[in-house]
């Protein structure tokens, strides 16, 4: 298995409106800093206002750059900008998609936002056939320029920053607020005690239409569960029952069963956290043989 990824999260954020006053004694890159999250986006704002001088007088009005449209080019110059450092500089058609990538990254500093987009998006496509059984993960980038990373599969992708990294894995997905760190990893849920039936317990039940039960699996409750997973399965793996309960609820009774082996396992469920591996335990239906007692000793 190759290394954990490093992913770098660039968290820039664009304000709800479109124009902006220029204050007293401030400079366009701070006024870029204040209103984009980025001093670099000097650059943006002199082209999409037509300046030619980083001096800009106080109380000049100026526009600012689509949100939307900024958003989904960060979005695209992000994804590319992991995905060549995932495929490395050894990848088939490796300089090509630096060529795209450094075009992209020009459009966007002169605000051309949709060709900024295409141009990630061509680098990102030269790059991903090298990225075949690593990690398959999104990455995306809101109005407020918080970056939401989300894993399918393979290794764990690390998250950078504020000098603040977090793994994230497969199944996982993680929000960063623009400014700050990535937010710590919950704990995952406990795992529920098993009570009912005891472990390897060898329950003698009357047939009833060649079945033995119904028999009833408990087990303790997990503080902030939203739910639990209650799998079932026979000695062979066939599945029996696979589904879930509320979370006030802490038994289930299994419909009447073939004699034979079986084990179970109930996990904890809770949204945004992992759950904790369950535990597993056997028991066994037998058939309990009906006694016929026909009189009795005082019986005359």
């Amino acid at each position: 298995m190759k290394p954990a990824l490093l992913l770098l999260a660039y968290l820039c954020a664009t304000p709800p409106v479109t124009e902006v006053v220029v204050g007293e004694r401030e400079s366009l890159s701070q006024l870029a800093e204040r209103l984009l999250g980025d001093p670099l986006g000097a650059s943006e704002l002199k082209a999409l206002n037509g300046l030619t001088s980083d001096a800009v007088p106080a109380g000049t009005v100026l526009k600012l750059p689509p949100e939307a449209d900024r958003a989904k080019a960060l979005g695209a110059l992000t994804a590319a900008r992991q995905a060549m450092a995932q495929a490395g500089a050894e990848a088939s058609k490796h300089e090509e998609a630096a060529a795209r990538l450094r075009e992209a990254e020009a459009h966007f500093q002169t605000a051309q936002y949709q060709s900024a987009a295409q141009a990630a998006d061509g680098a990102w496509r030269l790059v991903t056939p090298a990225l075949a059984g690593r990690s398959s993960f999104q990455v995306s980038v809101d109005a407020e320029g918080a970056t939401t990373v989300a894993v399918q599969t393979g290794p764990a992708v690390r998250v950078t920053a504020e000098n603040v990294t977090q793994p994230v894995q497969a199944g996982e997905e993680v929000r960063v607020e623009k400014g700050q760190p990535p937010p710590a990893p919950r704990r995952p849920l406990a795992a529920p005690t098993l009570r009912k039936p005891d472990a390897n317990a060898r329950l003698k039940l009357v047939p009833a239409r060649g079945k033995l039960g119904p028999v009833t699996l408990s087990w303790t409750a997990v503080q902030g569960a939203t739910g639990y997973a209650v799998n079932v399965l026979s000695a062979q793996g066939t599945p029996v029952h696979q589904g879930t309960v509320a979370p006030a609820q802490l038994q289930l009774e299994l419909p009447p069963l073939p004699a034979g082996r079986y084990r179970w396992s109930v996990r904890a469920l809770s949204e945004g956290q992992k759950p904790a591996p369950a535990a597993e335990r056997l028991f066994e239906l037998v058939e309990d043989a009906v006694k016929l007692q026909v009189g009795s000793p005082a019986w005359k």
